[in-house]
């Protein structure tokens, strides 16, 4: 029976070679064009109606990406269904979602910084290199191309294939025919500014659209008879489109795209080839958000030249033939034999042992693969985590390629703070944050902090883990800091103080995985209360507050600044002891809990906090403040002050605009209700009582940090507004 089922397989594969040799070879010519080139696959959702087979590839960019995935051995619907349901904006965010960031950099975010950091790399300054470094975008095109996995040489693919980029260095084409199939894609659509250059073989590769849009000439030279030219045409863009940076910028690359794709056009033998030129009308290069309606454009530019196309159409049977060695030849990988991570330079390579210990010797499960690298890099120590597998002695080797930023390991960044309540208390700050990283093989980090402003501060701490996977940390610091603090009697304000901390300690913590951290340390501090206008209805103080502190920490939000999705906790104890030299004893506890649950653009959060000193009488300036945006809305900042209170908000928030990565998230409306109550006060300036407040407000999450322009109304009546730019 085997006999014979060989046979049949040696017949049906000359049957198939015979018919290929009878017809014309038929290339296939796919231009660049961003979100455009999904109409490449409306023209070979046409081709496979007309039964033509492709005997070779060459793309560019947008056209490579397509390209790719078709020689790799999918069908037009496999790639439809793979480029229209992949999130597009998250593809084009390097970070992994931030609930899986570690605990290190979600607290980092919570310092609002511009939303990119300056490197500093043996003692020079130095950029990223581009605004999208790729991490996302690689790992889509590994799983788009998994039928060859494993096939260096082009030509081996199910359909050979060429992918064509511009060396950085030289600004000459490059024209990719081996190595692994993913690098080619990223490589040719490496839009400078965009998407930073992609290094790799000692070479620095940018899009292949400034010098070769529309390869006819690669695809000539692969020995094909016919070729079918996919050239992308679309509305020039309006002068309001080019009143912006990014508009100038498409349209001067579009310029260079443009003239080498003239060149390229009378290449085109019309007498042989095919030339299908969907129109796109307004669809941009990055409306990938429009990809049904770019397929669709081109499904209707193929049908329009179906007439010439006619001549290139098989029998069934010959098709069939064709499809099936297609399918006989890709490779995909289903078991790993060994992991090997390459790249690494300062990292140390135990990072990366649980890698290698849950995938080598395993079936290859590319889910948790690539939850596995997503963690890893959203350390912030790589410009990308990705990973390729070879053949190696008849073994499936998975090569994981750890590429360190070549921009750190030092990072400055900058943010900007203020706020207004437009009832006298104004705060504004310039910040400056530096940080170290990899200092030694176990992952210590230097973070130092400067903040400029009616609230300065200086804060550094050397934290230091026991082993890269931060388990169990160190990390002795120094914080020095002033605050403008408010004494209300009832709706007036009848003082200024200033705030002014000194402050030294040590933290010992741990992690819990992605979500949680737990500090307890020994702190030795003075603080200064000073009055700086008004009357002094509480004392000025100069008190020693030494003592201990702790923290834990839970957050699984995707954002630091506007949530729509994710828990967050944070319990915070500090006590001033006597034994150990403070003026007073108490504790002072406080927890803060929200939760954020979204509904297509509609998100509803509840938030709760409280805090005691347990009975005890705390100072003035630290007991628990309510009042202002969000925090008693209507009132002033922080207009009342007590040992012990509760409070809940409900906030509703409607996204009614996306930003594109790396601008930010997006913009809102939205609104809230809240209510506080407070205990144990100072009667002589307050009162214990429940209040109410409520809000409207417009927000956005941006690369310079949150924005916030609300109108608060109070229980009392009284209406206020209020302007907040990231944390003062």
């Amino acid at each position: 029976m085997k006999y014979a089922f060989a046979t049949l397989f040696l017949i049906s594969s000359l049957a198939a070679t015979t018919a290929a040799a009878a017809r014309p070879q038929i290339g296939l010519v796919l231009a660049g064009g961003g979100a455009k080139g999904s109409a490449h696959i409306g023209v070979l959702k046409v081709l496979e109606e007309l039964r033509i087979p492709i005997d070779a590839i060459a793309g560019t960019s947008m056209g490579a990406l397509v390209g790719a995935g078709y020689a790799s051995g999918m069908t037009a619907a496999e790639m439809e269904s793979a480029i229209t349901s992949v999130d597009w904006n998250q593809l084009m965010d390097d970070d992994p979602q931030r609930a899986e960031w570690p605990m290190r950099r979600k607290e980092e975010s919570l310092r609002p910084t511009f939303g990119f950091a300056i490197g500093r790399r043996d003692g020079k300054l130095r950029l990223p290199k581009g605004a999208i470094s790729g991490q996302e975008i690689l790992l889509y095109l590994s799983d788009l191309t998994s039928g060859a996995e494993g096939i260096e040489n082009f030509d081996q693919l199910p359909i050979p294939f060429r992918a064509v980029a511009t060396d950085l260095e030289t600004g000459q084409m490059v024209v990719i025919d081996q190595g692994p199939l993913p690098f080619a894609m990223r490589a040719s659509m490496a839009v400078p500014g965009v998407f930073a250059p992609l290094e790799t073989d000692g070479r620095i590769y940018v899009d292949g659209g400034l010098v070769r849009n529309l390869p006819v000439d690669i695809a000539r030279a692969m020995g094909v008879d016919t070729l079918i030219v996919v050239k992308l045409d679309s509305d020039p863009p309006t002068r309001e489109q080019l009143s912006s940076v990014l508009g100038s910028t498409a349209q001067m690359i579009g310029f260079l795209f443009a003239q080498n794709e003239e060149r390229s056009l009378t290449e085109i033998d019309a007498g042989r080839d095919v030339l299908v030129r969907p129109q796109l009308g307004d669809i941009g290069p990055g409306d990938f958000d429009r990809g049904p309606e770019a397929i669709a454009t081109g499904v209707a530019a193929a049908r329009r030249v179906a007439d010439q196309l006619a001549r290139l159409e098989v029998s069934e049977a010959e098709y069939a033939a064709w499809r099936a060695s297609v399918g006989r030849r890709r490779q995909t990988v289903e078991y790993i034999d060994a992991v090997r991570v390459v790249g690494l330079e300062r990292v140390s390579p135990a990072l990366f042992e649980p890698v290698v210990e849950r995938h080598a010797g395993r079936p290859l499960d590319r889910a948790e693969l690539e939850r596995d690298l997503n963690h890893l890099f959203g350390r912030g120590d790589f410009e990308r985590v990705n990973y390729r597998i070879e053949r190696e002695g008849g073994r499936n080797l998975l090569i994981v390629d750890a590429v360190e930023k070549g921009w750190g390991p030092g990072y400055l960044s900058f943010g900007l703070g203020l706020s207004n309540d437009f009832r006298g208390d104004s705060r504004f700050g310039l910040r400056a944050t530096y940080r170290q990283t990899w200092i030694n093989a176990l992952g210590g980090e230097w973070l130092s902090e400067v903040n400029l402003g009616n609230e300065p501060r200086l804060f550094s701490e050397f934290f230091q883990p026991i082993d890269p996977a931060r388990t169990a940390f160190a990390a002795p610091y120094i914080d020095l800091g002033k605050v403008p603090l408010g004494v209300f009697r009832g709706n007036e304000r009848v003082a200024r103080f200033d705030i002014t901390r000194y402050r030294i300690g040590v933290d010992l913590g741990t992690t819990f995985g992605p979500f949680a951290e737990l500090r307890l340390g020994l702190l030795a501090g003075l603080v200064e209360a000073k009055i700086d206008t008004g009357s002094p209805l509480v004392p000025e103080v100069q008190n020693n507050e030494t003592g201990l502190r702790g923290r834990l920490l839970y957050d699984t939000r995707d954002s630091g600044a506007i949530a729509r999705s994710g828990s967050f906790v944070k319990l915070d104890l500090f006590a001033p002891r006597e034994a150990l030299g403070a003026d007073r004893d108490y504790l002072r506890t406080e927890i803060d809990a929200s939760k954020a649950l979204s509904s297509g653009p509609n998100t509803l959060a509840l938030n709760l906090r409280g805090g005691t000193a347990f009975g005890d009488d705390m100072p003035y300036y630290d007991q628990f403040p309510l009042g202002g945006f969000l925090n008693l809305s209507g009132y002033a900042n922080e207009q009342f002050r007590s040992n012990e209170y509760a409070f809940g908000s409900l906030v509703y928030q409607h996204r009614f605009a996306t930003l594109q990565p790396p601008l930010g998230k997006g913009l809102y409306l939205g609104g809230s209700l809240e209510v506080g109550r407070q205990w144990d006060v100072i009667e002589t300036i307050n009162r214990s009582e429940t209040r109410y407040g409520g809000s409207l407000f417009f927000g956005a999450d941006t690369w310079f940090g949150p924005f916030y322009l609300g109108l608060g109304l109070s229980g009392d009546g009284d209406t206020t507004g209020y302007v907040l730019l990231g944390r003062p």
